[in-house]
């Protein structure tokens, strides 16, 4: 019985794992029917999931492209437009005016992201309300009226090269006028994918029936507010309808018509599979939407000012040949979206990308993002076939085996995804297969070092008798106090090494080095505890110390920099003790620096101690390390110089340590600026302005400087060594981004 509860409790991984292939299996399913209620509530967190790797794919990997042969240039009723000709909406003889202007600079389309719903009021209208005017000044005063009639205007200058924009809504009001459809649908068929809104708001009908189209700029955001993708097409009542940028790719491209690729999908359905204009095809989803393939971050494209524009401002031949946009970027309008990229986005731009993109489009290639139709059989094999492997290999292994073939299978599976994404523009969902990944191989590895440590308990329990058994029961009592996860904080620590220690150590017998070095940690040590440190470890002539654990100390900074400045002034107490007992002179370094740090009980069950991690740790290794070089005594980085300005620093040296790729600053501690005297800060001060001149290339100032402080104290290394890079350095080009900062090459 026993043996096969063993051998159950053996397969649970293998079984587990095709109850999550089954699960995932059955999520993806239950996904495609995204019309049903159990999708939407089921699916939402994959699908989430899924637009989240979609924004970041896109940032990392955003969809580039060259220029078009026909530039697209957004005319940008901006802040500047405002303040210069009026706030919006502005007369609609000024916008004649502006179309006027834009099409005299010799575009080739104007597309308007902006409606005219409503009629202009006519001063001519208003003045005739006066019921004292005669009847001869009241006709006198008619035949005025189609001179001040905006709209007629307007409508008289927007034939030839203007397109009209307007709004899809469901906000049970419907204005102004639509365009004709470019598709008429029996009343009858409901079978259409296509997006149906039931309202409008259109531009007034005399607007229309001059105009050279229409299109609307409706955009349908995702769930959380981003904008993704953009209808090409719309249905309203039994008409399907084109947008914006598709009308203007139809007129710029003479394509006398569009066509539609259809398919039967979900039943009797009739889904879109892609627009053709010309030889031109457009890959859409099955609604008739295009993923936008955003260029870049806002102003990707060339913008104008809309009243240099209306003004004749511009430079010359700027909009030869052009589809300009006009529309607007200015915060008081609302016109700004949210997009994988950035917030605060004009909306004008989501167009003008689409519209470039389909102008881009070749034969058998095109710039446009899109998810391929045999991508949900293609997801359902990959899940099937690779969970399945999964499912029976991972039990097979060691956990730290599990972890490199599930991490490299992870590995392997988002990039290719992304590789398809950057080379095909394929958006492969990958949510399903990650989290089926994470999930088979993360119950297998607690599994597995579940398994592992029950194994080590049986283990222990048969060497019991070669240990003290009150140690081993404590040990399986209280895991918790041999674990070798640790915690994460911002602390301080400090390295303190004795100079020339191995020139030392060669001329002493053991057993004096042995009482030398116990005489010097002693007090060492004291001076740690007195400022609230925790030391680390004794390595050899080496002392490591740091602040902020175990105890929560708040300014941890600044007490160690204040022992680092009490153990300079003990060593140097100590020389006359040292000479008295016959020890050589002892100097030390010290380096101390502050950031974010892994603290806790590590190591093996064999042997613990505890210590601090990370790179900050490192930094402050490499700190003392190069007080030598600079001929300081002790050297502190940036965060503990910010976070203790009660002392007054020589700013040494800005620098990148071995190992490392980030230039720091790094500074030296003086003393306590309550304890500075007036000579000694204006020694410091010099010091810190010499560096500044020699930072921005200043090379004389800086020289000059350093060669009076070095007068007053000519045993300073750091005075001379500023002084010989000057030397080397005058006569060579740094470039203007050259900073100072120096590399060491040794540790």
């Amino acid at each position: 019985m026993w043996q096969l509860i063993k051998k159950s409790i053996r397969s649970l991984p293998v079984w587990m794992g095709l109850v999550i292939v089954a699960l995932v299996l059955m999520l993806h399913v239950i996904s495609l029917a995204e019309d049903s209620r159990l999708s939407n509530q089921v699916s939402r967190p994959l699908q989430q999931l899924d637009t989240s790797i979609y924004d970041f794919r896109f940032q990392l990997l955003p969809p580039s492209r060259p220029e078009g042969a026909t530039p697209v240039v957004v005319v940008d009723i901006d802040e500047d437009s405002i303040r210069r000709e009026g706030r919006w909406p502005w007369s609609r003889s000024k916008v004649a005016a502006l179309v006027q202007s834009l099409e005299k600079a010799g575009v080739s389309l104007i597309g308007f992201d902006v409606v005219f719903s409503e009629a202009e009021s006519n001063p001519v209208d208003q003045m005739l309300t006066d019921t004292t005017l005669s009847p001869a000044a009241r006709a006198e005063i008619s035949t005025k009226h189609t001179r001040f009639d905006s709209d007629s205007r307007f409508a008289s200058v927007v034939g030839s090269k203007t397109v009209l924009g307007y709004v899809m809504h469901a906000d049970r009001v419907k204005s102004g006028r639509l365009p004709q459809p470019f598709l008429m649908l029996d009343p009858d068929d409901e079978g259409w994918r296509v997006h149906a809104l039931p309202d409008y708001t259109s531009n007034l009908p005399i607007l229309m029936d001059k105009a050279l189209s229409a299109g609307f700029f409706t955009t349908l955001p995702d769930r959380d507010g981003v904008i993704r993708r953009s209808p090409l097409i719309l249905r309203h009542e039994n008409g399907l309808y084109t947008s914006l940028a598709l009308e203007l790719a139809r007129i710029s491209l003479n394509a006398p018509f569009i066509r539609l690729q259809t398919t039967r999908c979900r039943g009797e359905m009739t889904c879109i599979e892609s627009i053709q204009i010309g030889d031109r095809t457009v890959r859409t989803d099955e609604h008739g939407a295009a993923l936008v393939p955003y260029k870049g971050r806002r102003e990707s494209y060339t913008y104008v000012s809309a009243s240099k524009a209306l003004r004749g401002e511009l430079p010359e031949g700027i909009l030869k040949g052009a589809i300009v946009l006009v529309g607007t970027s200015a915060l008081g309008l609302a016109d700004l979206r949210t997009i994988p990229l950035e917030t605060s986005y004009p909306g004008v731009e989501v167009h003008a990308n689409l519209l470039d993109a389909i102008l881009q489009s070749a034969p058998g290639d095109s710039p446009l993002i899109y998810r391929p139709d045999w991508e949900p059989g293609a997801t359902f094999i990959l899940l099937l076939v690779s969970g399945l492997l999964l499912a029976f290999l991972l039990p097979r292994l060691e956990p730290g085996y599990m972890i490199l073939v599930s991490g490299g299978w992870f590995l392997m599976m988002v990039l290719s995804n992304f590789a398809l994404w950057k080379s095909a523009r394929f958006d492969l969902p990958l949510a399903a297969l990650l989290l089926m990944t994470i999930g088979i191989a993360l119950f297998n590895i607690i599994f597995g070092f579940l398994r592992a440590n029950n194994q080590k308990r049986e283990i222990k329990t048969m060497f019991g008798q070669y240990v003290p058994p009150a140690h081993v029961e404590q040990m399986l009592a209280h895991p918790d106090t041999i674990s070798l996860e640790g915690e994460s904080r911002e602390m301080t620590v400090l390295f303190s090494d004795i100079r020339s220690f191995t020139t030392i150590s060669e001329g002493m017998s053991a057993q004096a080095l042995k009482q030398m070095l116990n005489r010097f940690f002693t007090p060492i040590t004291q001076v740690i505890f007195d400022h609230n440190g925790t030391i680390d470890k004794y390595v050899g002539d080496m002392v490591m110390a740091f602040w902020n654990a175990p105890l929560k100390d708040q300014r941890h900074a600044y007490n160690a920099i204040l022992a680092a400045l009490a153990m300079q002034k003990m060593s140097e107490g100590l020389r006359h003790d040292f000479a008295a007992a016959g020890f050589p002179e002892v100097n030390i370094g010290i380096g101390v620096n502050t950031g974010p740090m892994n603290v806790g009980d590590m190591g093996s069950n064999f042997r613990r101690a505890y210590t601090v991690l990370g790179d900050s740790v490192n930094l402050g290794s490499r700190l003392e390390s190069v007080t030598k070089f600079y001929g300081v005594k002790i050297l502190v980085g940036e965060s503990s110089y910010a976070q203790a300005p009660e002392f007054l620093y020589r700013r040494v040296d800005s620098i990148v340590v071995k190992g490392k790729s980030e230039p720091v600053t790094v500074y030296e501690p003086v003393c306590l600026l309550s304890e500075a005297s007036a000579s000694r800060k204006a020694r410091v001060s010099q010091f810190n302005e010499a560096v500044g001149y020699y930072c921005a290339q200043q090379w004389d100032a800086s020289a000059d400087i350093l060669r009076d402080l070095l007068a007053q104290d000519p045993e300073r290394k750091l005075y001379q060594l500023y002084l010989e890079r000057i030397a080397s350095l005058r006569d060579t080009d740094l470039g203007v981004g050259w900073s100072g900062v120096f590399e060491h090459a040794n540790k």
